[in-house]
């Protein structure tokens, strides 16, 4: 009974190892192909081309993500496709940029969610409309109405037991502009559909993503990451008041008239009456504390018209100077306007003029000449 119990569990063990291998092969075989694809996406001559290129992938993706265990598969692109993982494994977002002859982007994307109803994995084709909206950091949207971008960061955040998911992406636009967005995601209660957008910025109820949209030579940070931000807290300090009560009450140099007497104590009392409240100012008056914290935050560039009466006009926008920042604090994103970004090297942490280093998006595409 045990020899048999024993060979049962090395076939099953066996059986499980098969079934491994051959879900590792079949996914080996989707990516080899994908990557064929995606270099024609990067490289074919025509639009056409292209975007017939990058409509196969989308079908292909779609095929491999319906593979049992698709979820555990490391995808590996390089920089040409932008694969992002929720830790808790409750979905994967994929996307990248095509780039027609005009220099225009349009994104594409997926997302591999799970259902919670049926514990089952299902996929959402993304369908790049960001030209089509209108009121662009204020509406929810669906997958097949998608403000499009190229996803370069997955931010987890939690609060009272609820898990918050927040995306940093990229869009080239076209030949004057870029854009980048901070893009709150989240899902359909019980269910798997991906909603994009949602109020998670504090004090700015419109507002469901940030849009940044500026000038294509311009170079935007936007980036997670632990850096300083000042905080300036007003303080009520006692100060030492000049201020004597003898002087009050001391005979006047002033002689009044008739008998030689001094001037009459009145003005004095007065004085005495009126500058009680005035003393507690002087002693109790408010002043600053600056502190400078390390924080994890969303810390990006403000950018604003380069001359009045360009507002709106984005191929203008350039960096303000200013560093700005979200900090998650219970349960929303909270803009600071001091945030200090540092550069990365721990002996410059110190020295405050030193700015975080600005790179350019890694999926930025060069059209070959």
């Amino acid at each position: 009974m045990i020899k048999k119990t024993f060979l049962y569990s090395i076939l099953t063990i066996a059986l499980c190892h098969g079934l491994f291998a051959q879900d590792k092969a079949q996914m080996a075989t989707y990516q080899s192909e994908l990557q064929q694809l995606f270099v024609e996406v990067y490289t074919a001559p025509t639009d056409n081309q292209r975007y017939l290129a990058s409509e196969s992938a989308v079908k292909l993706f779609t095929e491999a993500l319906a593979t049992e265990n698709s979820i555990r598969w490391q995808w590996d692109f390089g920089n040409r496709v932008s694969v992002l993982t929720a830790p808790d494994r409750k979905f994967r977002i994929f996307s990248w940029p095509v780039v027609n002859d005009a220099g225009e982007y349009e994104c594409f994307g997926l997302v591999q969610a799970l259902n919670e109803r049926t514990k089952e994995y299902d996929v959402f084709v993304l369908n790049d409309r960001s030209e089509d909206i209108v009121n662009r950091q204020e509406e929810v949207l669906a997958p097949d109405r998608w403000y499009g971008a190229v996803y370069q960061e997955l931010i987890v955040t939690n609060h009272e037991g609820r898990t918050f998911y927040t995306l940093l992406g990229w869009n080239g636009v076209d030949n004057l502009t870029e854009r980048k967005v901070i893009e709150p995601i989240c899902f359909k209660s019980g269910g798997s559909q991906p909603q994009f957008g949602q109020n998670l910025f504090r004090k700015e109820p419109n507002i469901r993503r940030v849009v940044l949209e500026y000038t294509n030579t311009a170079m935007v940070t936007l980036r997670y990451e632990e850096q300083y931000v000042r905080q300036v807290e007003r303080v009520r300090a006692k100060r030492k008041s000049s201020f004597s009560l003898s002087s009050l009450f001391a005979p006047s140099r002033r002689r009044g008239r008739g008998r030689g007497r001094g001037r009459s104590s009145r003005p004095v009392a007065t004085a005495a009456r009126t500058s009680a409240a005035q003393q507690e100012r002087v002693r109790t008056a408010p002043s600053q504390k600056i502190t400078d914290k390390k924080m994890k935050m969303i810390i990006f560039d403000q950018v604003s018209a380069q001359v009045p009466g360009m507002e709106g006009l984005y191929q203008y926008y350039v960096p303000s100077g200013a560093e700005m920042a979200y900090v998650f604090v219970n349960g929303k994103w909270e803009l600071r306007d001091n945030a200090q970004g540092r550069a990365t090297d721990k002996r410059l942490n110190k020295d405050f003029d030193n700015p975080i280093e600005k790179e350019p998006p890694a999926y930025q595409m060069k059209q070959e000449q």
